[in-house]
């Protein structure tokens, strides 16, 4: 573990989207790091060992008037996740990504906390990109409404960061995959670990287009470390950094390593076929895309420890427990 966590010993947290894909992973991390953690989620969750659990709506007010007074470190992912949702009804979007800043940053002026809050946002803020890999320093274009909603939520956080309210740090996280203790629940997120329960299934894998478009893949456990860096410092407030792993991957090659993982494991290797993409498929899924984490590297010392190949290798083995014992 990074020795800036033990910043994080016994001090109280929050992580909103709790019972989410990355939030569930955070919120035990978090608590191995002694943190004392506050759970928060629309819906009531298993309880868990030295955490607390608050069933509730960031939507509201006084949930963040209850937070900021709990939590010195707020790690936010609570929200939309899917380009589609956004773009399907653009004002629930609106208000799941906006509202809850709305409310965070006026609960902060009232009570004179100044949380540390850490902003899980997108690395498609940047929309389609020629030049790679992709850095901080690159103008974001997003291209989407989903996009335009987190890049706005990014300013709106720097906006109150530099008039003293918080201290934000916003995080614009690649492509995750890796096991979890909650899937996503967006259909067009989490490809690779839906891939990867197909396959071990026995189902054979579809490919869109002609699978060279790029991928950034990045393991669930380098994010995890990345949100308990960012969250563990006070430094380089208002800032946005890339979560990546700084290599790409093309869609066909991630799809391979996939099929030969399975392989290994039950003997059966699935075949992967090509067809066209979907007619009302989003231009930002024909992106290719690579992150420069060198930026995150240098303000908080992180850096991503999994391959691809080694993290496709952890998931699959995982799945494959899972399906076994269920």
């Amino acid at each position: 573990m990074i020795e800036s966590l033990d910043n994080l010993k016994g001090k109280s947290v929050a992580v909103t989207g709790a019972s989410g894909y990355i939030g569930s992973a955070l919120a035990e991390a978090l608590a191995q790091c002694s943190a004392n953690v506050i759970r928060v989620s629309r819906r009531k969750l298993p309880p868990k060992p030295g955490i607390t659990d608050w069933q509730a709506d960031v939507n509201t007010l006084n949930c963040w008037q209850r937070l900021v007074t709990e939590a010195k470190v707020i790690f936010h992912l609570a929200g939309n996740t899917s380009i589609y949702t956004a773009a399907n009804n653009p004002v629930d979007s609106l208000n799941s990504t906006l509202l809850p800043l709305n409310h965070l940053i006026a609960a902060a002026q009232e009570s004179s906390a100044t949380p540390r809050l850490v902003f899980a946002s997108t690395a498609t803020v940047y929309g389609l990109t020629d030049d790679l890999p992709v850095s901080e320093n690159q103008t974001c274009q997003p291209i989407t409404i989903y996009d335009l909603h987190k890049y706005f939520a990014e300013k709106q956080l720097a906006l109150a960061t530099s008039h003293g309210i918080l201290q934000s740090v916003s995080l614009r996280l690649a492509n995750v995959y890796g096991p979890s203790l909650c899937s996503s629940s967006a259909s067009d997120r989490g490809i690779l670990n839906k891939v990867s329960m197909m396959a071990l299934k026995g189902h054979n894998l579809v490919l869109y287009g002609d699978g060279k478009n790029l991928r950034d893949y990045v393991f669930i456990d380098d994010v995890i470390k990345a949100f308990l860096c960012a969250g563990a410092s006070q430094a380089h407030a208002g800032q946005s950094f890339n979560i990546a792993s700084g290599r790409g991957t093309s869609l066909k090659e991630a799809f391979g390593n996939v099929a030969d993982q399975v392989s290994k494991i039950t003997g059966n290797r699935v075949a992967i076929s090509c067809v066209p993409w979907p007619d009302n498929t989003d231009a930002i899924e024909h992106r290719n895309f690579i992150g420069d984490n060198n930026a995150m590297n240098k303000a908080f010392f992180w850096r991503p420890e999994v391959s691809i190949k080694s993290g496709i290798s952890k998931m699959i083995h995982t799945f494959s427990g899972s399906a076994n014992n269920g």
